[in-house]
């Protein structure tokens, strides 16, 4: 059986990455959606960009004008959440 990996939030309920460090991760893209992929202290990193790729909604609503400060927030938020880090 293929080893199950875990994401943002499964590392989150796991007190490998805490919800500063999401919250730094999601500061960090909306300050510059080129920024390299964020490292959490726990050694695993996340490239939010990609996150927010393979997440349709967040895709989608950041890509449109109109989404306001607070909705962008949010859904860089749960795509970080949402989103499968490597280790190292």
């Amino acid at each position: 059986m293929a080893k199950e990996i875990p994401s943002v939030g499964d590392l989150r309920r796991k007190s490998e990455v805490t919800d500063d460090e999401i919250e730094a991760a999601t500061t960090a893209y909306l300050k510059d959606g080129n920024a390299e992929p964020f490292v959490f202290k726990s050694g695993h990193r996340v490239d939010v960009a990609k996150a927010i790729e393979m997440h349709p909604q967040a895709k989608k609503l950041l890509s449109e004008e109109a989404t306001t400060p607070g909705l962008r927030r949010t859904m860089v938020m749960t795509a970080v959440i949402m989103g499968f880090p490597v280790q190292g």
